[in-house]
Parts: C-alpha cells; structure tokens; sequence
C-alpha cells in the first residue's frame, strides 16, 4: 500500500508538470533548450536605426551628438519613446514598463535595422521580463551596447537566439572615432572568418595557453552575477565566457569569481576572455584587480588571455556576443558571419 501511495504522488507531481504553471512554479521545470542562433541582416547607408537608454535616463544634449553621430554616418535616426523618461533615485520608479513598450515598439518593427544604446547605468534587468523575444527573433534588428546592457544581451540570445554586439555606445563613446568604425565595419560587412584585435595595437596576452572553440557570452561582471539564480542565469556550457568591469573594488571582484566557481560555471566553460577590468578610484593599482580575479582562475584549465580591450576603456572593441570564436595562442577568430 504504501508503495502504491508513493507510486500515485509522484504520477501527480509528474502530471502537474506538464501542465502550463506560471514561471518556477513547477518543481521539476528543466531548463530551456539553447535556440539557433538567428543573425542579423547587414548595414546599409540609408537604413532606419534606432537610439534607446534601458539602463537610465537620457540627457538632450547626450541625444542631439547620438544622433549627429550616426546622421553623419548615413542613417535615418529614429529615437525611442520616453527616452528622457525621469526615474526617481534612478531605479526605475514604475517606468520599468514603459521603457520596456518602447524597446518593444522598436523590435517589433521590421523597418528598424539596428538599436543602438545611448548609454548604460542601471536598470536594463527590470526589463526582462517584458521584452517581446519573439519579435526580436522575427525582425533580427542588431542591438548593441555594453555594461549594464548585458543583462540585456544575455537574455536576448537566451530567449531569441539573436546574436548581439557587446561595442561602443553613442554617448559614452562619443569621439572614440576608432571604436565606432570597427564597429560599423563589422555591422556593414559580411565574412565568414575574421580576427578580433586590441584597437590600440596591443597583443592578447596569455594566461593559460591553448586552442579552444565556442560560442562567446558575458559581458559586465556584476551583471552576470546579478542574473545568477534567476530564469536569466547565463547559459555557460561548452562557452567562452567574456568578462569586464569598471570601477568594482577587488572583494567585489573576488565575490563574483567565487559565486561562479560556487556554481560550477568555471567548469563548464570551453575559455575566458578578461577584457578591461578598471580600478576603482580608491584601488588605483589594475594588477590587484587582475589578480583577484587569477586567483579563483588558478585551477580552470582551458585557454585564459586578458588585455582583451573591450569593455569600458577608451576605443573598445566591438565582441559578436552569441557567435563562434576560436583562440588559439594569442589570437582570436570570428569563424562565422555575424551580418548577413
């Protein structure tokens, strides 16, 4: 009897499960099969583009260089609604919604070529939940941005399968002339194969020598962590995981490490990527910083370089978030088109 007790519970645990319960609710949910990976379509002069700033408030002046930016570059400008949205405290303050209707509004138009951020700042993960994945996988529009806009790009190439551009934003790297064209270069022109490279002229440098292939993912390091636990934790399987960050004391630094290693993610990875890691004012040495981070690297045996130059130094270079990359030695490959 009472084997047929336990029989009968899980049969309905097991049927409750394939029912259709609100998110986390199921106890035995399985994670998300990884999408194909959808590319967007290349750059024209002339196309339609959009500017938008998920992660805060927009300034006018901040917007009129955005968009003399990339009219001098050819393209008809469209803004996003309520860009210049006032947020109290700058968390968002029930505008959550409303930024999220107007980045919608954009990628569910099919006219809409390519989303640029403004900027970054903080609030782009209260948008998650809201953003239309669909109509991101539908249109392809390309969507570039940086540090708090991680949040964004983890959970679009999670749920869309797009693939996305960790590059240079139109305000925070306004006059990074160098940035901007390696980035529309690589928007503009389609090429199965092509290397990634310091702007400056600088090598890689290696940690930990090697030969490794896969799909690249990250982006801000308190990003990543901040996605941790969440429908939004970073896939990192069989990836090369890239990671940044600006200003984060080296604690901080040595947490988020750790919480990977905690949860297993630095054994799953295929490579690391250590792009700019800038001090925070009070911590003005970049080799403690740097050092931290090792420390929990130490026993992770698969290809390590950092001075990889992308992320929130000056002229970053633009990294395919979503494409396939091969390392070996010190170089970097892109072996797939990322425009079509």
């Amino acid at each position: 009897m009472r084997i047929l007790t336990i029989l009968l519970t899980i049969l309905l645990l097991a049927t409750a499960c394939t029912k259709e319960p609100p998110p986390h609710e199921c106890p035995f949910e399985q994670p998300k099969e990884q999408l194909s990976t959808v590319i967007p379509s290349a750059l024209k002069t002339g196309d339609k583009v959009a500017i938008i700033a998920p992660a805060n408030t927009a300034t006018q002046d901040r917007l009129d260089l955005a968009v003399g930016l990339l009219e001098s570059r050819g393209f008809e400008v469209v803004i996003s609604d309520n860009i210049i949205i006032e947020t109290q405290y700058g968390i968002g303050d029930g505008s959550d919604q409303v930024r999220a209707d107007a980045f919608n509004k954009l990628a569910r138009d099919p006219d809409i070529k390519a989303i640029f951020c403004l900027r970054g700042g903080y609030g782009s993960m209260h948008l998650l939940h809201n953003i239309d994945y669909a109509a991101l996988r539908r249109n392809k529009p390309i969507f570039v941005g940086y540090s708090d806009i991680t949040a964004m790009h983890t959970a679009i190439f999670q749920n869309a399968g797009l693939l996305t551009f960790h590059g240079p934003m139109l305000s925070s790297n306004y006059g990074q002339d160098t940035a901007f064209d390696m980035l529309f270069d690589m928007l503009m022109t389609p090429r199965a194969e092509f290397p990634l490279q310091n702007l400056n002229g600088t090598p890689f440098s290696v940690i930990n020598p090697g030969t490794a292939q896969g799909v690249v993912v990250g982006g801000n390091m308190t990003l990543i962590s901040t996605l941790m636990g969440s429908e939004f934790e970073p896939n990192m399987k069989g990836k090369i995981l890239f990671i940044e960050e600006l200003e984060e004391a080296p604690y901080k630094l040595h947490r988020y490490m750790w919480q990977l290693k905690l949860a297993g993610k630095l054994d799953e990875v295929a490579a690391v990527l250590i792009g700019d890691i800038l001090p925070a004012g009070e911590y003005d040495d970049p080799d403690i910083s740097l050092n931290v981070i090792l420390e929990v690297l130490k026993d992770v045996n698969v290809p390590i370089l950092y001075n990889v130059r992308a992320g929130h130094d000056v002229n970053p270079f633009t990294i395919p978030l979503g494409a396939m990359l091969r390392i070996e030695g010190n170089t970097i490959t892109v072996v797939q088109n990322v425009v079509i």
